[in-house]
């Protein structure tokens, strides 16, 4: 009777193997399968027959106390790989791949499914669905973009007929640098330079008798008088009373101060004099005669304008939006009127009124920094139905850091940002790392529409198969969690991508050899436990 346990032992190894070629088999045959988990066998021993006591000996002094058989082999479980498949490209939005924990939510209607395979689409409503039509679950986003994640999903819906709603512009920054030397002073310089009575360049402490130009020595009384145009036009005679020893130094210091520094000052570069406006811009200063009343005589030269005061503008433009989404162009004019002051004038391309905020002054400290308010306040009459609308103009970036500057550079000053926009078609979906599905509209703006969510559960080897690269989730699953990807630590979405298949082959192959050779064996035992058999049977003969 005996050898029929081993006829019974090689049949259950046949089973056995035959059950894990069926699931080397299914790998195989799922090694281009989306987020496909392989699985492998485990095997356990059957029970064993006890034929009675060891040696018949005592059962203190006994290395064992009985005789066991086994009686053959069964499939212990049949185990899930859960490791990370590889990455692969397809170039579509809405292909997603999980890297790390976790598993996409679908629901048919009935019951909420998990899967690795994100090679999801849109339907004709607009249902983020699977291959096999099941919704993709999810938290879909207010009206303002916001998500709420963590509490109960829903099924994803984007609506492509939806339009994103005009917004009117609240706020326009400028950043950049407004160059120092944006205007320009007049600049008046003598024809020609003084000299000593040697032929040397005189310095301001040559004395004005010891000049070269000096024609008759000046005596003590005798006057030098210079009519003068002011800034304004109006003119002025500022006069200096000769005493003796007075240096061409003296003379500059009072006309220096009958000028004032509100107008302009005199200075001697290389002996020659040189008068610089104090006001920036267009200006009427000018020297037009030099006299000496008394017994001395100075051939004063001439003086010539070296350089036209000028003031130049740096204009910036800005598209803002009124409440209904209409477009208007702003134009906003910067000219410097003096040392770390500027005057704005704000205006609209089509002559819209400006009714607050028009005009103002801006000013910077002497590090170059906005020392004034840094917000502009301008509201205007968009008309066409339009009501009217307000808005900032913000002087830099506070909330990245970008400084609206004055420094001796070039005029890079402009408008980096304004947040109104102008009603949008939703024409393209993007899904970022998190699974936030945002619409993007021909405004050339983008708006959070839902978030695809995740799930995870507390034993991935308790969950159930159900086909279609499908899990259920049991109750030896555990506990399962449902939120966001940026939620999980270390798990984030790929958009354009789809997890691979975890088969090896190479694995596969190696334990189909051993399985097959196994099989074989057992086969063998069967065979030769029938011979044994068939001997016993001849022995009647």
């Amino acid at each position: 009777m005996s050898l029929v346990k081993s006829l019974n032992s090689g049949v259950s190894g046949l089973k056995a193997f035959q059950t894990k070629m069926d699931v080397i088999g299914n790998n195989i045959a799922n090694v281009e399968t989306a987020g496909f988990k392989s699985s492998s066998v485990s095997f356990a021993e059957m029970m064993s027959e006890r034929l009675g006591r060891a040696g018949g000996g005592s059962g203190q002094s006994a290395p064992q106390l009985s005789n066991q058989v086994g009686l053959g082999v069964r499939v212990a479980s049949v185990n899930r790989d859960f490791s990370q498949g590889a990455m692969q490209n397809t170039g579509r939005t809405t292909d997603l791949a999980i890297e790390g924990n976790g598993y996409f939510m679908v629901s048919d209607g009935g019951e909420d499914l998990m899967t690795r395979a994100g090679n999801f689409v849109f339907n004709k409503d607009g249902y983020f669905v699977d291959q096999g039509g099941r919704a993709v679950q999810g938290y879909i986003a207010d009206s303002n973009g916001n998500i709420l994640g963590g509490g109960a999903t829903d099924d994803i819906r984007i609506d492509f007929e939806n339009s994103l709603p005009p917004k009117q512009t609240q706020k326009v920054t400028l950043a950049g640098n407004l160059n120092a030397d944006t205007s320009t002073n007049k600049v008046l310089q003598a024809q020609s330079g003084f000299t000593t009575e040697s032929g040397d360049i005189a310095l301001e402490s040559t004395e004005i008798n010891n000049l070269g130009q000096t024609l008759t020595d000046l005596a003590d009384g005798d006057q030098i008088s210079f009519d003068v145009v002011l800034n304004d036009g109006t003119t002025q005679t500022i006069t200096h009373t000769y005493t003796t020893g007075d240096t061409l130094g003296d003379m500059v210091d009072s006309f220096n101060t009958g000028l004032t520094d509100t107008e302009g000052q005199m200075s001697i570069i290389d002996g020659m004099l040189n008068l610089n406006s104090s006001q920036l811009g267009e200006s009427d200063l000018d020297i037009t005669s030099v006299s000496v009343t008394g017994t001395g005589d100075i051939n004063f030269p001439g003086l010539q304008v070296t350089q036209e005061g000028q003031t130049n503008t740096q204009t910036m433009s800005a598209t803002v939006y009124d409440e209904i989404g209409r477009a208007h162009s702003l134009m906003l004019d910067f000219t410097q009127s003096a040392d770390n002051e500027w005057e704005y004038n704000a205006r609209f391309m089509d002559g819209e009124n400006i009714t607050s905020g028009k005009s103002g002054t801006i000013s910077f400290d002497e590090l170059g920094q906005l020392s004034s308010d840094d917000l502009l306040n301008i509201s205007f009459e968009p008309g066409n139905g339009a009501t009217a609308t307000s808005f900032a103009v913000e002087l830099g970036d506070s909330e990245t850091g970008t400084r609206f500057t004055q420094y001796a550079g070039s005029n890079s000053a402009k408008v980096i940002s304004q947040d109104g926009y102008t009603q949008g078609e939703l024409i393209d979906v993007a899904i970022d790392g998190s699974g936030q599905i945002e619409g993007i509209y021909d405004n050339g703006n983008s708006k959070v529409l839902a978030q695809v969510a995740l799930a995870q559960v507390q034993n991935q080897n308790g969950l159930e198969t159900v086909g279609s690269g499908l899990f259920r989730k049991t109750s030896a699953a555990g506990e399962m969690f449902v939120n966001t990807a940026a939620n999980f630590t270390g798990t984030a979405i790929n958009s354009g991508n789809l997890e691979g298949s975890n088969v090896d082959l190479a694995q596969e192959f190696t334990a189909m050899i051993t399985s097959q050779r196994a099989y074989q064996s057992n086969a063998r035992v069967i065979r030769t436990s029938d011979e044994m058999l068939t001997e016993a049977v001849n022995l009647k003969r």
